[in-house]
């Protein structure tokens, strides 16, 4: 049987989140990039490398890729995202992670992104985000997905945030592709990590953390992009 190919050129795609989302492994050419290569979605693309969904001082924060697309006024027809691979980072030194997990909000009213506070845990401003979503982009299709199981991310810690992503998801009915539990990628493993993630930083051998052009193209795009066909 022929596959057919996917015309979606009169649609655009709002891309928000980590360097994951943005392609900081592959020369900046990330999901957003494979969505318009391969289905022809126009790129709308916010998301910024070391992004954090929650607040932390001096780093770059999801919220705020967020409010400036609704100033700048798009009208995506989809929106895929990620979040969480910084919040749950641990710096060398400390142990706790950048960003505490946070804890439900009850309900489904009393948010308002533009007035988000800077203490707000990742929990809250996971909420806030998918709410202003479904506010200001209310034609959007949403598109979550969590990343790979990742050899540089406490292994408690990023199944703790990556389930916790998922349930507030449930809870207001967005869509999700769990690439941590269903693309087999596993960078703990040096065969793979090597073989799948960017050498970022000079060590000789992958970084774990983020996905390399056969990364993306073999473990990440294929479950993304048969996701969103869905949508």
């Amino acid at each position: 049987m022929v596959e057919v190919i996917m015309d979606l050129s009169d649609k655009s795609v709002a891309v928000f989140g980590d360097s994951i989302a943005y392609g900081s492994g592959n020369n900046g050419f990330g999901v957003g990039e494979y969505l318009e290569k391969d289905l022809g979605l126009k790129l709308l693309k916010y998301a910024v490398g070391g992004a954090r969904v929650g607040f932390r001082e001096g780093k770059n924060w999801v919220i705020e890729q967020v409010t400036e697309a609704i100033k700048d006024g798009v009208s995506p027809d989809y929106i895929v995202f990620n979040g969480f691979t910084n919040d749950c980072y641990v710096e060398e030194g400390t142990n706790l992670p950048d960003v505490p997990l946070g804890e439900f909000t009850a309900g489904y009213t009393g948010f308002d992104i533009f007035k988000v506070e800077k203490w707000f845990s990742f929990s809250r401003c996971f909420e806030e985000m998918i709410f202003a979503f479904m506010k200001y982009f209310p034609k959007a299709k949403l598109l979550f997905f969590r990343p790979h199981n990742m050899g540089r991310r406490d292994d408690f810690l990023q199944r703790q945030y990556g389930e916790r992503a998922l349930e507030i998801c449930k809870k207001w009915g967005v869509a999700t592709v769990d690439l941590y539990s269903e693309s087999g990628l596993n960078t703990f493993i040096p065969e793979q990590r090597d073989l799948f993630t960017n050498d970022s930083y000079g060590w000789g051998r992958g970084d774990c953390t983020h996905p390399n052009a056969l990364g993306y193209e073999l473990k990440y795009m294929p479950l993304i992009e048969a996701k969103l066909k869905t949508l």
